[in-house]
């Protein structure tokens, strides 16, 4: 949700952040850079039924303390149309 953060590779995805620990565990993130053509940080990573969700938020909470939302989104989030194909 935030362009500028960078999610770290390996972060643990939980659909609750207020949940108590243990926290229910519902993916990873595998992948994860800040993209200079897109001018945002994008990230990839395995969800439980992601497929399912597109658009839903899912949270990281970090050994630092802080909790990062991301979106679920497509695989195809640059020119998704294929309009910067036709010339």
């Amino acid at each position: 949700v935030d362009r500028n953060t960078v999610l770290p590779e390996g972060a643990q995805a939980v659909r609750n952040p207020a949940q108590s620990i243990p926290m229910t565990m519902v993916g990873h993130v595998t992948s994860s850079y800040y993209s200079a053509n897109a001018e945002r940080s994008i990230a990839m990573g395995v969800i439980r039924d992601g497929l399912n969700r597109m658009g839903e938020s899912v949270y990281f909470p970090l050994a630092d303390g802080r909790t990062i939302e991301a979106r679920i989104c497509g695989t195809s989030w640059i020119d998704s149309d294929g309009e910067r194909q036709k010339m």
